[in-house]
């Protein structure tokens, strides 16, 4: 066998035994003690996991496994998934002596390995099947396949474990995840209803608009429209949110799945929003000094195309020429550093437009 062989046994006992010196004791981990032991541990498990990786492969090079069996492509993967488990558990065994929470979902047994030295003995087992394929002197197979077999049942058992506790606590984790999200969610339920509920008639009308679009909760929007309809003026109030050139884009979440009792009054104002959300969106593109792709999904642009369609389209009013006006301002030339940018929202009046196109 080849001196490299011996070589990176030498070495890999090396760190074996480096290791086993380590965890011989509890370390005290606080402060920079705790960094050194991590350091150390760090280094020591590397250097003993590629090591060993080198010595398996010159072992494996030279036909020494050739004892396992007379296959040769499933002794190879014998061999390195054998040397893989082993190197895992001999962490993890070195991990567990010391740190094993109390709570965890780990089985116990893995514990148990760390607490009796698995680091040592469960290396060792493979070690020393590998010194013995190191030579050629026709010792008796049986002497040596018991200890290799015996380091992959157990790398094996102990994968097995690890693999049983990480999906306990995946498990346990998103449980506890989508527990915090619905609590998380109810929490902002109730809070919604109650700023609903809390609204008062001679408060702004937009306070409540938000909480009316389609996709707000049932009962949400449902409490929001109840609010907005007991004003007596509620259509008046909205057309006038509608009609400023500063809160317009509050009137869409309403105007977007919600009927106005005369839609003909609504039609041209929102037409004439249309002209004022071009005259923003080309100032924000020359402007902007952080242009993205989700840029303008804020907007209310598809609130706006949503809700001519749906109540909107035959009261008229020519709704195109000014949708194609802001479609230009989609395509305003942004500053150098963002003219690769492409809106998402380009796409959606893109589609309104080939689908209103007049034949």
């Amino acid at each position: 066998m080849s001196v490299l062989g011996y070589i990176f046994f030498f070495i890999t006992a090396l760190f074996y035994l480096g290791l086993a010196m380590l965890t011989a004791s509890k370390p005290n981990l606080i402060g920079e003690n705790a960094m050194g032991y991590g350091l150390g541990f760090f280094f020591l498990g590397v250097g003993f996991a590629i090591s060993s990786l080198v010595l398996t492969i010159a072992i494996q090079s030279k036909n020494g496994f050739a004892w396992i069996t007379n296959d040769a492509g499933f002794r190879t993967l014998l061999v390195f998934t054998t040397w893989l488990l082993v190197t895992l558990t001999t962490f993890f065994c070195a991990t567990f002596k010391w740190e094993w929470p109390t709570d965890t979902l780990y089985p116990s047994f893995l514990h148990w390995l760390g607490v009796h030295h698995g680091q040592l003995w469960i290396p060792l087992l493979w070690l020393i099947p590998c010194f013995v394929s190191l030579s050629t002197t026709g010792q008796p197979a049986s002497a040596y396949k018991l200890p290799f077999f015996a380091s992959l049942l157990i790398g094996v058992l102990f994968t097995l474990g690890l693999l049983t506790g990480y999906f306990r606590e995946s498990a346990q984790q998103a449980a506890a995840e989508i527990a915090t999200q619905k609590a998380d969610q109810e929490r902002w339920r109730q809070d919604d209803l109650k700023a609903i509920a809390a609204q008062q008639l001679h408060d702004p009308i937009d306070n409540l608009l938000g909480y009316t679009n389609r996709f707000q909760a049932d009962d949400i929007r449902a409490a929001a429209l109840s609010k907005i309809k007991a004003r007596p003026n509620w259509e008046r109030e909205l057309l006038a949110v509608l009609t400023n050139k500063d809160s317009y884009k509050q009137a869409y979440y309403f105007l977007d799945g919600n009927a106005v009792p005369h839609p003909e009054q609504f039609a041209q104002p929102l037409n004439q929003s249309l002209v004022w959300l071009a005259e923003t969106v080309r100032k924000d593109i020359e402007d902007s000094n952080n242009l993205q792709h989700w840029s303008f999904d804020s907007y209310g642009i598809e609130r706006a195309l949503r809700a001519i369609d749906e109540q909107f389209a035959n009261q008229g009013v020519d709704f195109y020429p000014t949708v194609q006006r802001l479609r230009a301002a989609l395509s305003t030339t942004p500053p150098e550093q963002f003219k690769d940018v492409r809106f998402d929202i380009t796409s959606v009046v893109d589609n309104w437009l080939a689908n209103h196109k007049k034949r």
